[in-house]
């Protein structure tokens, strides 16, 4: 009887282990993210707008720190906007790659 020699693992951790399975280069969608803080911006501001409306229900229950997340939240946003511009400007100007942050 001759010995079985073991079988290769098929799992794709040991593939690419192995170089067998090979990841296509696939670009972002959206290099700036411009649009992405926006519309975290834009939720936030709708947040604040449904907070502000149950306003007197929420400091009944003591939530009223609820409305300052909100405001929080939008000016984290605004920061994140600013950076988001900054890094874009420098990409299109060439000073910075794409990829690097």
């Amino acid at each position: 009887m001759a010995a079985e020699k073991p079988s290769k693992r098929t799992d794709p951790t040991s593939q690419l282990a192995r170089g067998e399975l090979v990841h296509a280069e696939v670009k972002p969608l959206d290099l700036s993210g411009i649009p992405s803080v926006i519309t975290g911006i834009v939720a936030w501001a709708v947040a604040f707008v449904v907070v502000l409306i149950f306003r007197d229900e929420l400091k009944k229950d003591g939530l009223d720190w609820w409305l300052w997340v909100t405001v929080a939240g939008a000016g984290l946003g605004f920061i994140g906007l600013w950076y988001c511009r900054r890094r874009w400007s420098a990409i299109q100007a060439g000073h910075r790659s794409p990829t690097e942050d």
